[in-house]
């Protein structure tokens, strides 16, 4: 192969790459940010033992949604490690890091806003949990995973055909 810069290449990598990993970056330091915080003035307002105006962190407020979000920060860094080393994909890159940047912007939203605050395992309910710096800093580092592998997408022009077109 003709061009190759070696094992390497990062002078294939574009801005969107690097906006991708500093996004992941921005991500996984928001898994120990606060979260959600109880209430100082209600005493039945407790999350994952933190009680009397305490925070949590997704880790310890998350059974699996934390693991789940600190694996998909892994997707820029592998788009860039298949980009540098100029492998052939069957799709465009930055596809797979756009769909994992969007779906743990669903996922985060659902846990927290749509589907409600977490809840304590003890009692079973969720009074007065507020949402913390942490979660919204979880939203922007997905959405610029997102915007990162859309970015990286849009710079193939080549249409694909759906399947038994001429």
């Amino acid at each position: 192969m003709q061009g190759r810069g070696g094992y390497l290449d990062l002078g294939r990598l574009t801005p969107a790459e690097y906006a991708g990993w500093a996004a992941s970056l921005v991500l996984v330091g928001s898994l120990f940010l606060p979260w959600f915080g109880t209430s100082d003035s209600n005493g039945n307002s407790v999350l994952a033992g933190a009680r009397g105006g305490e925070t949590a962190n997704a880790w310890q407020t998350f059974g699996l949604l934390d693991i789940l979000l600190a694996v998909t920060a892994s997707a820029p860094f592998i788009l860039a490690w298949i980009i540098a080393r100029g492998h052939e994909l069957t799709w465009k890159p930055g596809e797979v890091t756009m769909v994992a940047g969007i779906t743990a912007f669903v996922l985060v939203l659902c846990n927290g806003i749509i589907l409600g605050r977490p809840k304590d395992e003890a009692t079973d309910t969720a009074i007065e949990i507020s949402i913390q710096i942490g979660y919204l800093v979880a939203l922007l580092g997905c959405a610029g995973m997102a915007a990162s592998g859309y970015l990286r997408q849009s710079r193939y022009k080549e249409g694909r055909k759906p399947p038994g077109v001429i």
